[in-house]
């Protein structure tokens, strides 16, 4: 090849991808701050946190009243209402930019830390050119369901931030403090729930123990501010009014907003609307099941998925750390947006762990196997090319309506298991 058309190396371009990347950091705060600030059907979300906490600062029953400016209500539990407090202080739009950046610190925090403990080395002292790999390419199926959560205020990259943290303290044998982060991301959302389920599963019940008493304390917190007997009744109106709050084709998020396995089955055995466009619904309904059959199945769902996190702690329980322990958390982080009955795409932040962990066997530990390679790459290609900026926005509704986001999740938890299967017994010196 000639010269001039040679390829500097990696090395020499370092600075430049650095000022690249602080630019595309500082573009998508300000876009997604934008949007939050400007969109009247974004802005509602982080709206609904401001005005439970404000309520619960009052000591009303934020479950009660929608916000001012339409009907959106407050549904995680007393806890993040709680937490949400000190931004009621701030005038909106410094509330927004100040959680949009706060939310894209905490991304880079779960990057560094997760990969420092997965790799057992510094941050810094990781190749570089690795570092970059890694981070980019886990970026890249997940950045769309990143900005869209930025996007609209909401709370999971917090939960990430939470479950990240008390992983990397049972990491470093701080077994107590650990446990109880992961306990109090529960409290705050549920969604976090299936890592009760693997850390009972591989019957460590001290860390079970733990993350009970993160969420009782997290449950009980607010109580502090609001005395026993009234936090006592939000949480009973909470779990009575949201949490069993039955049908999905009459929940209080629309069912073509909901890409969870739940809502394909009414997409396809229900007569309900699978998604509009344009004003116009579109059905998929292959035939109606009973409504009872229906509800049946929505639990087996929930039962399945946790028996999958189940299941890879029994079949890989002593198969070094590299597979028990970091290969059942990716899988965990990548059931969690399956085990809601409720998914938005903005749910699918929580995947990034998984993407980390699957990208570092493929680059790092030169994992070849074809199925693997294929699983990882299929997952990235249903989550990246189904969004509207490649297909345009009538057939992004379809890929969506007919379970495009389940699948592309399935594929990553398939690829974990594949890598599972094939990775060499801890104490072979190659990889295949």
């Amino acid at each position: 090849m000639p010269e001039r058309f040679r390829v500097p190396p990696f090395e020499k371009l370092v600075k430049l991808y650095r000022v690249l990347a602080l630019i595309m950091v500082l573009l998508v705060i300000v876009l997604a701050s934008a949007k939050l600030i400007r969109n009247p059907v974004a802005k509602p979300d982080l709206e609904v946190y401001l005005h439970a906490a404000s309520l619960i600062l009052a000591g009303n029953n934020p479950y009660l009243t929608p916000i001012p400016a339409g009907t959106f209500f407050y549904l995680y539990p007393p806890l993040f209402a709680v937490l949400f407090i000190p931004f009621t202080f701030l005038p909106i739009n410094v509330a927004v930019v100040a959680w949009c950046v706060l939310n894209v610190f905490l991304v880079g925090w779960v990057m560094k830390a997760l990969y420092e403990r997965m790799a057992e080395v510094r941050f810094l002292d990781i190749p570089e050119k690795t570092r970059w790999v890694i981070c980019c390419f886990a970026l890249l199926p997940t950045g769309r369901f990143i900005f869209s959560h930025l996007s609209y205020g909401q709370a999971n990259i917090a939960v990430l931030a939470l479950v990240v943290l008390g992983l990397v303290c049972l990491q470093k044998h701080q077994k107590f403090g650990g446990s109880v982060a992961i306990g109090i991301s529960i409290a705050i959302k549920v969604i976090s729930l299936p890592f009760a389920v693997w850390f009972a599963a591989r019957r460590n019940l001290w860390v079970t123990l733990g993350i009970a008493s993160g969420v009782l304390a997290g449950l009980l917190l607010p109580a502090l501010l609001l005395g026993f007997g009234k936090n006592l009744e939000f949480l009973d109106y909470w779990f009575h009014k949201v949490v069993l709050y039955g049908d999905l084709r009459n929940t209080k998020w629309p069912l073509h907003h909901n890409l969870s396995l739940q809502a394909q089955l009414y997409r396809f055995f229900s007569d309900s609307v699978a998604f509009e466009y344009n004003g116009r619904p579109y059905y998929l309904t292959l035939f109606a099941l009973p409504a009872a059959t229906l509800h049946l199945i929505e639990r087996l769902i929930v039962a399945a998925v946790a028996g999958m996190v189940v299941l890879y702690a029994v079949l890989y329980r002593n198969r070094g750390a590299l597979i028990s322990d970091w290969g059942g958390m990716a899988l965990t982080f990548s059931m969690v947006p399956l085990f809601a009955t409720v998914m938005q795409k903005h749910y699918l932040v929580l995947l990034l762990p998984a993407y980390i962990y699957v990208v570092h066997l493929w680059y790092s530990m030169q994992l070849k196997d074809k199925a693997f390679r294929g699983l990882v790459a299929a997952s990235m290609a249903v989550l990246t090319f189904t969004s509207a900026a490649f297909c345009g926005e009538f057939l992004s509704r379809v890929f969506a309506a007919v379970g495009c986001y389940a699948l592309g999740v399935l594929l990553l938890s398939a690829a974990i298991f594949r890598a599972a299967a094939c990775l060499p017994a801890p104490n072979s010196s190659r990889l295949p």
